[in-house]
């Protein structure tokens, strides 16, 4: 079977499972992939990267609020801050996802959670077994938020945008 129809394959069945469980997704046209859908809840963007001819990722981000990365930056401890960072990294790690911090130890201002899934292991299961993980990974993210405001202040309406 040709790559094409093995994607072709692939993408028919993640909108068949989508539909399935009763999850809402869009088409979105881009460059970089043969394919993308952009989930609203769990949000979550799903891709069939140009140049991955035999996987599919799934990414999240959690932006932090402004008032959310002032409260980390104003901590004055490194070690706090690394301590902060480096239980987040591992508890990321636990549940198998990749992960990245940006913009450094000093400036924490979003957070991307991947997983990838490659073709010869695809399944229904193993599809939203993925897209659990990610919800995971980003419940993770809000976790560590609310110990930082818990910490620090008190009076945040923190949401994370997507």
């Amino acid at each position: 079977m040709s790559e094409s129809n093995v994607k072709k394959e692939v993408i028919e069945k993640i909108q068949k499972w989508l539909d399935e469980e009763s999850i809402k997704f869009s088409k979105v046209e881009e460059p970089y992939s043969d394919f993308r859908l952009d989930i609203k809840n769990p949000n979550q963007t799903i891709v069939l990267p140009k140049n991955k001819p035999d996987s599919i990722e799934f990414l999240t981000t959690a932006d932090l609020e402004k008032e959310d990365q002032k409260t980390y930056v104003a901590l004055k401890n490194k070690e706090e801050k690394l301590r902060i960072i480096w239980e987040l990294k591992r508890s990321l790690l636990e549940i198998n996802v990749g992960y990245k911090i940006e913009k450094d130890l000093e400036n924490l201002e979003s957070v991307t959670i991947n997983k990838i899934v490659y073709f010869d292991g695809l399944t229904k299961d193993k599809f939203m077994d993925a897209s659990f993980a990610l919800v995971r990974g980003f419940s993770l993210v809000e976790l560590m938020l609310y110990q930082l405001r818990g910490k620090y202040y008190s009076n945040s309406n923190t949401k994370f945008m997507l």
